[in-house]
């Protein structure tokens, strides 16, 4: 069997769908190093006039993407993320607990970035009965047989996105955010989601943090789940600000092998990893006894498309460390900043290359 491949999360929003984006801000936010505010997405709800034909155009949206993956030859593939503004704060916005007009300017990231973030103000939990991602997934799975995998922001990195106003101290905070995500991946694999992934690159910022609680913290989110839903962590090192940016401060990458061995042993089935935006040493990968190594090996905010062969190359290194069977083929992160002809053959490079393996 070839090795598998996915793709981690987002996609470019096409022209026709209206929602904010991250990968995109508006005119004036990003001057130097600023970046996006949640107040674009306030603005864009205001003027929304019909939430049918906004929903249809959602739809169609995830309907090309997921069609455009499956074509490709991906095996567990994503909705793109497109009805979200970025890959926190569309989680947030329907919790109890976190403000989305009181705003506040924040440098993060290593001094990397400075963005305007949501606060919290008061105990964050649920907003109802109703499971906030579970008719997204259910309304991307109905429209292809293939698996569609979810994702949800993990506790650390909700954290380091917002500004607590509220809870005495992180680890607090952090406590009742595995509550109300562990909430949600129960009602998923209650209703036959096999992919859940928590996105936590907020661990490679804060590795003491991590080590600490931040660790045992997105793993206890996945209690209570059956064998058969695959638990995946993803742990990049930052999205820089525009694509081809080469300044960007990336997170230190010889985090993975000092965090390797608790991440290892913290219960998931999966860790998503970058490579390929800057290949490290991969010796580390033999500390993984357990865990399936989800490898970044194409990436996401550099429009040079890696040629097949120097896939394989960085693979083949991989195999040196890790059997096949735990090694999962997957971009960096997710795919926001490529143009759709450049994104499509840097997939389709991945795939063929995946086809490839195990080698004779």
């Amino acid at each position: 069997m070839p090795l598998q491949t996915t793709v981690i999360g987002s996609y470019p929003k096409p022209e026709s769908v209206p929602v904010p984006d991250w990968f995109k801000a508006g005119p004036g936010i990003r001057t130097g190093q600023e970046g996006y505010s949640a107040q674009e997405y306030n603005d864009f709800r205001k003027d929304v006039a019909s939430e049918e034909e906004l929903e249809k155009q959602i739809t169609r949206a995830i309907r090309e993407v997921i069609q455009e993956q499956t074509d490709i030859g991906i095996d567990v593939i994503t909705d793109g993320e497109i009805r979200r503004e970025n890959f926190v704060y569309h989680f947030c916005r329907q919790l109890d607990g976190f403000s989305f007009d009181q705003l506040e300017k924040v440098t993060y990231g290593n001094g990397a970035s400075t963005e305007y973030f949501p606060t919290v103000v008061s105990e964050v939990k649920p907003r109802d009965d109703r499971p906030i991602v579970l008719d997204h997934w259910k309304a991307s799975q109905a429209l292809t047989e293939h698996p569609v995998k979810i994702t949800i922001p993990g506790p650390m990195t909700i954290i380091g996105t917002t500004k607590n106003r509220f809870y005495k101290d992180r680890r607090d905070l952090s406590q009742a955010l595995v509550s109300v995500i562990n909430r949600e991946v129960r009602a998923l694999a209650d209703a036959g989601c096999k992919y859940i992934q928590i996105d936590e690159p907020l661990m490679m910022r804060e590795p003491d943090i991590a080590k600490e609680y931040g660790i045992e913290h997105v793993s206890r989110c996945f209690k209570g789940l059956p064998q058969e839903v695959t638990k995946a962590v993803h742990a990049c090192c930052g999205y820089p600000l525009y694509l081809d940016q080469e300044d960007y401060l990336k997170a230190d990458r010889s985090l993975y092998g000092r965090l390797a061995n608790k991440l290892d042993s913290a219960g998931f089935d999966r860790l998503s990893i970058e490579d390929a935006h800057c290949p490290t040493d991969l010796s580390f990968l033999s500390k993984f006894s357990h865990t399936t190594v989800v490898l970044g090996v194409v990436a996401i905010a550099r429009s040079r498309v890696e040629p097949v062969e120097e896939i394989r190359g960085r693979v083949r290194e991989a195999l040196r460390f890790l059997p096949p069977h735990r090694l999962v083929l997957a971009p960096d992160c997710g795919l926001g900043f490529l143009p759709r002809d450049v994104l499509r053959a840097k997939l389709k490079n991945m795939v063929a290359a995946a086809k490839t393996f195990p080698e004779n």
